[in-house]
């Protein structure tokens, strides 16, 4: 259930998504992506699964139908002459989606990324630092943006946002600018 704020800004725990992460050798980047409609830098691509790039080799697949090991499976027999490495990531990361017109000044205020829709266009992927921790922020929408960091960060950073969120609330409301 999405937590509304005064600032127009929502917080929402996503769960049960298949997560798995792929890393390619250097050398076969580009038949890997080809092979598999892997995102380009910077971006995201797909519907379902979802690719997200986090590093020059790296991506992350993300699905809330498939499973993890028939992911894997899938990378598996397309790079079966590929050096590379394919491992469920599902228990290891927590999604968090922050949405609506204050989400962009939200994570704004977290990191050094420019969110204007202008420099961070929907399907834009980047690997950062949100309230000191990594993370991969993916802008899903003109408006939402899902948040990947390590599960033993969740808590974390669920306390951050709706910190966050609240001290906006606060500069927001009548009388106490």
């Amino acid at each position: 259930m999405a937590e509304q704020h005064d600032s127009g800004a929502s917080i929402e725990r996503i769960e049960d998504l298949s997560i798995v992460t792929l890393k390619v050798s250097s050398n076969s980047i580009e038949d890997a992506r080809d092979r598999l409609q892997l995102a380009s830098p910077l971006s995201a691509s797909g519907s379902d699964p979802r690719s997200l790039w986090f590093g020059p080799d790296r991506w992350l697949l993300i699905s809330s139908s498939l499973s993890a090991d028939s992911m894997v499976k899938t990378c598996e027999e397309a790079l079966a002459d590929v050096l590379h490495n394919v491992v469920d990531y599902s228990a290891g990361l927590a999604v968090c989606r922050v949405a609506g017109p204050g989400a962009r000044d939200l994570l704004a205020a977290g990191c050094g990324i420019d969110f204007r829709d202008k420099n961070f266009p929907v399907d834009s992927c980047c690997r950062t630092q949100l309230a000191r921790i990594a993370a991969i922020i993916v802008a899903e929408g003109p408006e939402q943006f899902d948040i990947y960091v390590d599960r033993s960060y969740a808590v974390y950073l669920d306390d951050w946002l709706r910190d966050s969120l609240s001290i906006s609330d606060l500069a927001a409301a009548p009388g106490t600018g």
